[in-house]
């Protein structure tokens, strides 16, 4: 699917989903957008969502490749912090 104007995209989606109900299947997306009234691009761009329940708004964007979730910072092993002095005192040993 060609993307024109993703940004245009993304409003168009937002303002015809705007006040559905989430987390919603994506059915239940489909049917608020017929409700809605929604334009062919719009109901195309639903109809290529995967199955499944979106959470959020933000999510069926991002299933549709309209806006990108930045990535979390990869979080590296720590070393096992030193043995205070006195804890090795009380080690049996």
């Amino acid at each position: 699917m060609h993307r024109s104007n993703s940004r245009a995209d993304v409003e168009r989606l937002s303002q015809v989903l705007a006040d559905a109900t989430f987390p919603a299947a994506k059915w239940q997306l489909l049917m608020h957008a017929e409700q809605y009234g929604a334009d062919s691009a719009t109901r195309t761009d639903l109809w290529v969502l995967p199955a499944g329940d979106y959470p959020t708004l933000t999510d069926v964007l991002v299933a549709l490749g309209l806006v990108t979730v930045p990535a979390r910072p990869a979080v590296g092993y720590r070393p096992q912090p030193r043995i205070q002095a006195a804890a090795r005192e009380q080690r049996p040993g």
